[in-house]
């Protein structure tokens, strides 16, 4: 035992390491991600990235859902919300203020509003969404077969009658402008049915009670 306490480290190939030869050895490690996500830098970056899309070279998605469900489906359905919830925020305002003359039932409250209106109004209401729906992807809704047409272009239901597409730069700045814009609706449109969900009040009349004093 004091043979092998007392050997040199010579004996057991134990040199003490350079601190030369200690960063020579860690130079070749590599902890960089190949192709990081440019919105997250830690992560790699998702299929959205490379799809060629207005606004997905950002490459937003850290739960990776562009690389097992079809990208142009979901920009779809993005859009879709987008100009929905676009058309909300101001329809919640509005109907708040003004009403059509002879609607029975009439509630400037938005939830209390779809059990205090007639039904036949809801039945219209729904009628022209399912009717939109079915013209507009020509009854293909699914991802299996909403683009089998491989030139249709997500959100893209030929209606420009300025004819803002025609100049291909107007175009994607107007693309990127309203998909910026949908996000931020569905962002706003959810707080405004929330506060109303919490208040018990329409939007504009719980503001002043938010902002109030305490």
């Amino acid at each position: 035992m004091l043979a092998l306490v007392g050997a040199t480290p010579t004996a057991f190939n134990l040199a003490p390491v350079l601190p030369q030869q200690q960063a020579a050895r860690c130079s070749g490690l590599e902890m960089a991600i190949s192709t990081p996500s440019k919105s997250m830098p830690f992560l790699t970056a998702p299929a959205c990235q490379s799809s060629g899309l207005v606004g997905a070279e950002a490459g937003f998605d850290p739960l990776y859902l562009s690389d097992f469900m079809d990208i142009k489906w979901m920009r779809e359905a993005e859009l879709k919300h987008g100009r929905i919830c676009m058309m909300a925020t101001v329809g919640i305002i509005a109907q708040e203020l003004f009403s059509l003359p002879g609607i029975a039932g009439y509630d400037p409250n938005p939830v209390t509003a779809c059990s205090t209106v007639a039904p036949d109004v809801l039945i219209q209401v729904v009628g022209v969404m399912a009717w939109a729906e079915i013209f507009f992807n020509k009854g293909k809704f699914f991802t299996t077969n909403m683009f089998e047409d491989k030139s249709r272009v997500p959100g893209n239901v030929g209606f420009d009658p300025l004819k803002f597409g025609d100049n291909k730069a107007a175009r994607e700045r107007l693309e990127l402008a309203e998909l910026k814009n949908g996000r931020l609706a569905m962002l706003a449109f959810s707080g405004m049915i929330h506060q109303v969900f919490v208040t018990g009040k329409p939007v504009l009349a719980s503001v002043g009670d938010i902002f109030a004093a305490p």
